[in-house]
């Protein structure tokens, strides 16, 4: 009677447990109540696939579940049925099965006898392999050549499937790969295992001679490219006569006979190298045979190799999260820690990096005569390039406004320094402020940067206190260029905003951006009752866009300073969000 043969579980045991099939449909999922087959696992779907007997056929059909169907190692297109043939592996998530149907005269293939359940072989096998489903299921594929070959080359093959589930170090598992093909291959005088870098070259990873001549370590590049263009196995019993590969002048200079070359690949179809083994003897051919036997390895090595690089990229990420999670720390170290204290006056002041690091920055430096220098700009670019320019940029800014009293002379300078640095094709946008609380005066300079606002308690209203025709190119972009400031006078209450454009940029899930207007609307400048200060109007403006960016990921970095006088009369009845602390 037609049967599914259970190989594998997610624990890797294989009990060979049979479920018997008749012409009822039977369910396959998570569902104990509506599954026959019950698969208890979390990946699995809770109605995951179907088998069904239509038309003297048992077909298998995916339910477009999560984690997909695959028959024989690929993917099952969702809602559409696919024969079932005799000794086909079915896998569903880290369950593996084999359809057996003993009755059928169409393809049939008996299932071995040292992979029977009565044997009770499968889950020794299985638990002394440490294979991986994807090569167990190769294995299934292949047991019609298991039964014709001779025992050593199937002990060599659940030998090889052992040694790769063992080790994610390739090269080692490689090795060790090419020692086993030279213990079953006795006819091969040279074995190598290629690798297809990054770059497109072909590195062997693996070169094994049984002499130790020169030149033995070199390889006929003609047949591996044939190979890997094709992506398929390759058998020339005589390659020096060989009308399919030509003439080629290493296979004459590495006296190459017989030949194997077989590719290696991602379950996608993307090259990965080739196993090549070859032999100088007349007397020593390979077969379609040996051929056989190498695929089935080269399919495992190939999941290995697969399964390495991905392990590799995933340590790749792991450094580079690390790295970047120390990068924040030292940025956000560069960060002034306080905001100033200058009596008369209020400052607010927040960053928030669209990755762990950015380039958008502000600085607060005190200068003589109690001035204070506030700085708010934004570096092109984004992560640990922008966040490196702007660790040495802020350093140049402190000399500038620390060594020209005027601050259009000190922006002038910096942006002299900048090309000095060659940044490329970086520029950094600066909106730089010098406060004389004094004179309750400001003067700025724009470099490029979004203009600044000033809120105006007495008319509560915002204006930009810039023209046009002071706000000047962003530093970096016009070498020599001289650059103009502008003064304000800041009666009480009244405050000046500098940030970046990642606040104008925010976007909500339907891609509408934040702009002006949510500001405005977040400060709520037309309610005569609202009295703003510099913290909560700095408040009010994050939270509105963190608001109306909830459910949208930020793409640019957000960085805002406000710093206003106190009106003194009005304070202790002000209305408003608390200040920040």
């Amino acid at each position: 009677m037609p049967s599914l043969v259970l190989l594998k579980t997610p624990d890797g045991s294989a009990t060979g447990e049979r479920i018997q099939l008749d012409h009822q449909p039977v369910l396959i999922g998570r569902s104990p109540e509506r599954c026959k087959v019950v698969l208890p696992l979390n990946a699995v779907s809770r109605e995951h696939a179907q088998i069904e007997f239509m038309q003297g056929q048992y077909f298998i059909t995916d339910l477009e579940s999560r984690n997909k169907t695959f028959i024989n190692n690929k993917v099952l297109s969702p809602r559409i049925p696919t024969a079932l043939n005799d000794g086909d592996g079915v896998k569903i998530c880290d369950f593996l099965f084999c359809f057996r149907d003993e009755s059928s005269n169409k393809n049939k293939i008996p299932l071995p006898k040292d992979l029977s359940s009565k044997s009770g072989l499968i889950e020794e096998e299985v638990e002394s392999s440490n294979t991986t489903v994807e090569a167990t299921l190769q294995r299934v594929a292949n047991q019609q050549f298991l039964d014709a070959q001779p025992n050593d080359k199937l002990r060599a093959l659940l030998k090889i499937s052992s040694t790769l589930g063992k080790s994610l170090d390739v090269g080692i598992v490689l090795k060790l790969i090419a020692d086993e093909l030279f213990e079953v291959f006795r006819q091969a005088d040279r074995c190598f295992i290629i690798q297809l870098n990054e770059s497109g070259h072909l590195v062997p990873v693996v070169s094994k001679s049984r002499r130790s001549a020169p030149g033995e370590e070199r390889f006929s590049r003609t047949i591996v490219k044939k190979c890997l263009e094709q992506l398929q196995a390759f058998l020339s019993e005589d390659a020096s006569s060989d009308s399919n590969i030509g003439m080629a002048q290493s296979i004459a200079e590495f006296r190459i006979r017989s030949v194997m070359c077989v590719p290696l690949a991602t379950p996608e179809g993307v090259p990965l190298g080739v196993i090549q083994l070859d032999s100088q003897d007349r007397t020593k051919k390979f077969n379609q045979e040996d051929l056989k036997l190498l695929v089935c390895v080269a399919n495992q090595a190939s999941i290995a190799l697969d399964n390495a690089n991905l392990h590799e990229q995933l340590l790749h990420r792991v450094k580079l999260d690390e790295e970047n999670k120390a990068a924040t720390k030292v940025q956000m170290a560069l960060l002034p820690q306080s905001t100033p204290r200058i009596p008369g006056y209020e400052f607010f002041a927040r960053y928030l990096p669209a990755r762990t690091v950015g380039g958008d920055y502000y600085d607060f430096i005190s200068l003589p005569d109690g001035r204070q220098s506030v700085l708010v700009g934004d570096v092109s670019g984004k992560g640990v390039p922008a966040a490196l320019i702007v660790a040495r940029v802020s350093g140049e800014a402190k000399v500038c406004l620390l060594t020209r009293p005027d601050i259009a002379d000190a922006v002038t300078h910096l942006n002299d320094m900048f090309f000095q640095a060659n940044f490329e094709d970086r520029f950094l946008t600066l909106a730089a402020s010098v406060l004389d609380p004094k004179l309750h005066r400001v003067t700025i300079v724009n470099a490029g940067h979004v203009a600044p606002w000033i809120y105006r308690q007495a008319t509560r209203s915002i204006e930009k206190p810039v023209p046009d025709s002071v706000a000047s190119w962003a530093i970096g972009w016009v070498p020599g260029n001289r650059y103009e400031s502008i003064t304000v006078e800041l009666q009480q209450g009244d405050t000046l905003m500098l940030y970046t454009d990642g606040i104008l940029d925010a976007e909500a899930a339907d891609g509408k951006r934040f702009n002006e207007d949510g500001v405005l609307k977040a400060l709520k400048i037309n309610d005569p009752n609202v009295v703003l200060t510099a913290q909560q109007i700095g408040k009010r403006i994050i939270e509105a866009v963190l608001a109306h960016a909830a459910n949208h990921p930020q793409f640019d970095d957000i960085a805002l300073v406000c710093f206003g006088r106190i009106d003194e009369e009005i304070a202790p009845t002000r209305t408003g969000d608390s200040p920040a602390s």
